[in-house]
């Protein structure tokens, strides 16, 4: 049985609940439980993620909070008003755009609906939500300051960027070597997400104490891509694929490191448009290589 080695996030849950339970244990909340799960909640794999949700989370803690409060005074409690209200309050999240605060803000009513004593509702009520409220500060701040070396968009990216520059190349090939067009939606689609992967991984950056400029990297090669994208997409609308010119012959067997099959060169316009695509392309995947070897 192989071992799998412990990742950064899991050691980060298992950090953040100790010290959850701990600020707790300092404040004398009567439930901690809850501040540990909050706080786990809390814990997003993307920093950015994080600072934008848990905001959501401790309105929506709040808002559990108050409705629970207002039907333990105004509503009788029993099995129908409390689906009654996790109703309501699933229904005011998703007008608010709190979609991620609908879990914590059902589980702060339950446990106050469901377990608050008689002439203590009040301070039961503040308890729950104030712990609440601490796992969503601690999980927060510590995913804050404390960022993972490889976040999952990171590797994301790289995957992605391999996998789209690998597909190029097949399609440079089966251009040059079989007279084929390939297909480039699916790669449109790739670089699409690519881009918004990017977007997350530029805030977390940004956000981050500790700086990784990897991310810029990532730019040079994702902008690269886009302009491949942009001069074979020039090339499929052709209505025949031309001769390569002297130069993209031999640019093409340098980089592929094979034979370029010999055809007769013409200086019609369709060959030249075509000749200074193909040149532009030879240049961005240079580029992209000198990238490759930096990092």
């Amino acid at each position: 049985m192989k071992f799998q080695k412990l990742g950064m996030r899991t050691i980060k849950t298992g950090i953040v609940v100790s010290l959850t339970l701990l600020i707790s244990d300092l404040l004398n909340l009567d439930s901690p439980f809850f501040a540990a799960i909050a706080a786990v909640i809390a814990l997003q794999a993307s920093v950015s993620e994080s600072l934008t949700m848990s905001k959501n989370r401790m309105l929506g803690t709040i808002l559990g909070g108050i409705i629970a409060l207002l039907f333990t005074y105004f509503v009788p409690s029993n099995i129908l008003t409390i689906g009654i209200g996790i109703i309501i309050i699933i229904h005011i999240c998703n007008i608010l755009g709190w979609q991620k605060a609908i879990q914590l803000a059902t589980m702060v009513f339950l446990s106050i609906l469901m377990n608050y004593e008689e002439g203590s509702r009040l301070g039961y009520a503040l308890d729950r939500t104030l712990a609440t409220l601490v796992g969503l500060v601690v999980g927060t701040v510590f995913n804050y300051l404390v960022v993972p070396p490889a976040s999952k968009h990171q590797e994301y990216i790289e995957e992605s960027l391999s996998k789209i520059y690998s597909e190029f190349k097949r399609a440079v090939e089966n251009l040059i070597w079989q007279k084929k067009y390939y297909p480039l939606e699916n790669l449109k689609d790739l670089l699409n997400e690519l881009e918004a992967e990017y977007e997350i991984l530029k805030k977390d950056t940004k956000l981050a104490v500790i700086k990784d400029n990897s991310y810029l990297n990532f730019e040079r090669a994702f902008n690269s891509l886009e302009r491949i994208y942009y001069h074979l997409s020039t090339i499929l609308a052709m209505d025949k694929i031309p001769a390569l010119d002297e130069n993209n012959r031999k640019a093409m067997k340098k980089f592929f490191n094979k034979e370029v099959p010999e055809e007769e060169e013409r200086k019609d316009n369709l060959s030249i448009i075509y000749n200074y695509h193909i040149g532009k392309i030879m240049d961005e995947f240079n580029f992209i290589n000198k990238i490759k070897a930096e990092a």
